[in-house]
């Protein structure tokens, strides 16, 4: 396993002082009690738990039943890896029963590889390097392989990649949070004259953008970052103070329906008793 770390507490602590932290490869993790190892491993508080392996080595691909595992440090927040993605892990030792120690294995969430919200899956290169490397060709806006090229590295029982995941471009100031599918949260503000929410009021005037859903722009063909598409997001939540979002198109100009207020129900019984006058 690759040493990333070592805890030093003086200048000449020995050569073959342990790493604090190591990193390691996921190679299965406990979702639900229905996995069939969720029962050895605690039931409801195995959720969470992994299974792991080298990340040098085929040692967890080829030997998958007798792995070790680990659980997640935080208890406040889950963002839980996927397969083949890598993580740092921490042993730690704990008093089990004031007489006796038991190591404790925990792991962060997943290290920042390719640099996207989608996924940071990295398996073992042998078994993606070939003539279309489209993991390599993510740094520096190259441009992207159509998703039938694609590699089908595992990833899950359910994930299914997805190449037009984009990271939000960050402007001066934002605190932003993003899902792994284009559903993000950005605590961001006015950055004249840099987006389409600030041409009006001064900068840094404060903004809250809730997506759901990135925009699939098929003429985009690079792996730069983008920013919310108020009119081609799957549905979003803009909350604003002195902006105006530049170009919104609404859903419909017909104010009819304003105020109108919801029509009572009638049961298809009482439309055929009592039919509505013509």
């Amino acid at each position: 396993m690759s040493k990333l770390l070592k805890y030093n507490t003086n200048s000449s602590s020995s050569p073959s002082t342990k790493p604090l932290f190591i990193s390691v490869r996921v190679v299965d993790i406990i979702l639900n009690i229905d996995h069939p190892k969720a029962s050895l491993h605690g039931g409801v508080d195995s959720i969470g738990t992994i299974f792991y392996g080298n990340i040098e080595d085929k040692k967890g691909i080829d030997n998958p039943e007798n792995l070790p595992t680990a659980k997640p440090i935080f208890t406040h927040q889950k963002y839980l890896p996927l397969i083949n993605e890598i993580v740092l892990l921490i042993n730690i030792n704990i008093n089990k029963d004031n007489k006796s120690k038991q190591k404790l294995s925990l792991y962060f969430p997943n290290i920042n590889i390719w640099n996207s919200p989608h996924h940071n899956a990295m398996p073992l290169t042998e078994y993606y390097r070939n003539e279309n490397n489209e993991y390599l060709n993510t740094q520096e806006g190259f441009v992207r392989s159509p998703q039938d090229n694609q590699l089908n590295i595992p990833l899950g029982e359910t994930f299914q990649e997805k190449d037009f995941i984009k990271p939000l471009r960050p402007f001066e100031g934002d605190n932003i949070l993003e899902g792994r599918l284009g559903n993000s949260i950005r605590l961001g503000s006015t950055s004249k004259p840099l987006n389409p929410w600030s041409q009006n009021g001064e900068n840094s005037d404060p903004i809250i953008i809730i997506r759901n859903g990135q925009y699939n722009n098929t003429n985009d063909e690079t792996f730069n970052p983008n920013i919310e598409d108020i009119n081609n997001d799957d549905s979003s939540i803009y909350l604003t103070s002195n902006q105006n979002i530049n170009g919104f198109k609404v859903a419909s100009k017909n104010m009819q329906s304003y105020n109108k207020g919801e029509l009572p129900y009638k049961s298809p019984e009482d439309n055929l008793t009592n039919p509505p006058l013509i």
